[in-house]
């Protein structure tokens, strides 16, 4: 068949790491996943609602029934069903899906507890949690728990969003717009094409070549040369940076949460957004003033001699993916180390599959990494730090007060009484400070004129909208 396809084609720094885009590790894999699948809530800021229509509060919070959009239908034309988020619940569950194993109650019915999720009806599902919460539809927003149909599941397979995958390989990825999507302007289809230097990405797009890049794909020398230029936007988003700490790493800062507060006290972040361009600035975070000493904003005047009286031997290795602006960031933390404990710190840069793998072995000393919330709710953030939450256990952090205070806050369904407890919560957590916040991300992007509409989330992905 023939397509008359008016293409809207963007670039992309790095391509997925892997298909299955509800269970997206990387930023490439959530961009797609905003277009092909269809959650069953969507963030605030999200240009079209979900497939769920009413969410409704059981047993004080341990329950939630949720209510489907029974005007939605599959691609094929096949209408939505409840079974279909059961599906996609028992896919995320076998992944090992972080939120899905944290929060859902063991598949398991002989075990004696309840089923994570029950269909109650053609167009109504039930889900079970294991403590009450009253965030239900801000963790169902994920893309784990996107309806699937398991009986053609694969990137051809049927959608529910606006999209569909028509092409996938190393290079580019395709999609093509459903007929009747309310979604993406007069734009027929995407193309997304794996441009991996920024300054290929701003040269195609001045050729007319490309009409969008990446928000992730500058770096410094681009920044300075596109202040001012008429297509170039840029925003702070909900993505931060930080220095890990792996299993290689000074005895006395894995050992000690004073320890890694001294480090944290001697660090510049005014001095890494300078040396970025401003694609990186300061941390700021809701709770920034219960650091006390050790706060990014404000360094104490003996935090050196503190830090230096940690007694730690060089050399120390800081690791980061290849992308920028990250090694000007690696550099700049190494300078100050260096300069503060007057020992050898070097940086190592790493192809992105080795910064995932480091990531999940922990076999580093240092490692600057970036995260972003899995959603829009205090417990996006810190839930994951409950000692059985994934980045707890990757870390070795087993706090007794942090669990209690999470666990305090996760099942709390008064929303005035949890905003109290969610501040204790991340309190406990920049006490302990498992890992040292250095900064916040601005995400600098090139859009076209016939793109005027294309808008940064605050989770950093573009909402692909014609202008």
């Amino acid at each position: 068949m023939e397509y008359a396809i008016v293409t809207a084609r963007i670039s992309l720094d790095a391509m997925p790491l892997q298909r299955d885009l509800r269970l997206p590790v990387d930023y490439s894999a959530r961009l797609i996943a905003e277009s092909v699948l269809c959650r069953l809530f969507t963030e605030d800021d999200a240009p079209n609602p979900g497939c769920a229509v009413e969410a409704e509060m059981l047993d004080g919070g341990s329950r939630w029934r949720i209510a489907l959009d029974t005007d939605r239908s599959w691609s094929d034309g096949r209408p939505l069903l409840a079974q279909e988020v059961a599906d996609a619940v028992v896919h995320a569950l076998a992944r090992g899906s972080s939120a899905a194993t944290h929060f859902l109650s063991g598949p398991d019915a002989d075990s004696g507890k309840a089923r994570p999720v029950r269909v109650v009806g053609a167009d109504t599902v039930e889900f079970s949690f294991v403590r009450p919460v009253a965030f239900a539809s801000a963790l169902l927003s994920l893309p784990a728990f996107a309806p699937m149909r398991r009986s053609s599941y694969g990137h051809r397979a049927p959608v529910l969003g606006d999209c569909a995958v028509t092409h996938w390989d190393a290079e580019v990825v395709a999609l093509e717009r459903r007929t009747g999507s309310s979604s993406h302007g007069a734009f027929d289809a995407m193309r997304f094409e794996h441009v991996p230097l920024a300054a290929d990405a701003v040269r195609r797009f001045h050729e007319g070549d490309l009409d969008a890049t990446s928000p992730t794909g500058f770096g410094v020398a681009e920044v300075a040369e596109l202040e001012g230029h008429p297509g170039a936007v840029h925003k702070p988003v909900e993505i931060f940076g930080s220095l890990d700490l792996g299993r290689q790493a000074p005895r006395a800062w894995l050992a000690s949460a004073e320890a890694r507060r001294s480090v944290s006290a001697v660090l510049d972040r005014n001095r890494l957004g300078t040396v970025t361009a401003g694609l990186a600035e300061s941390w700021r975070w809701p709770i920034i003033d219960a650091l006390g000493a050790g706060a990014p904003d404000g360094f104490a005047d003996d935090s050196v001699q503190r830090c230096a009286a940690l007694g730690v031997d060089g050399p120390l290795d800081i690791a980061y993916s290849a992308f920028d602006p990250n090694a000007e960031i690696a550099e700049e933390v190494a300078a100050q180390l260096r300069a503060a404990l007057g020992i050898e710190v070097r940086t190592r840069e790493l192809s992105f599959d080795a910064y995932v793998r480091a990531s999940t072995t922990r076999d580093f000393c240092l490692l600057y990494s970036l995260t972003t919330p899995a959603f829009s709710h205090p417990a996006g953030s810190l839930s994951d730090w409950h000692s059985t939450g994934r980045a707890a256990r990757r870390s070795g952090l087993r706090d007794p007060v942090l669990d209690t205070a999470l666990d305090a806050a996760e099942s709390c369904h008064d929303p005035a009484e949890a905003d109290r407890l969610w501040a204790c919560a991340s309190n406990r957590w920049c006490t302990l400070l498992p890992k040292i916040p250095l900064v916040r991300v601005r995400a600098w992007y090139l859009r076209g004129g016939c793109l005027s509409g294309l808008e940064v989330s605050q989770a950093g992905l573009l909402r692909l909208e014609a202008g």
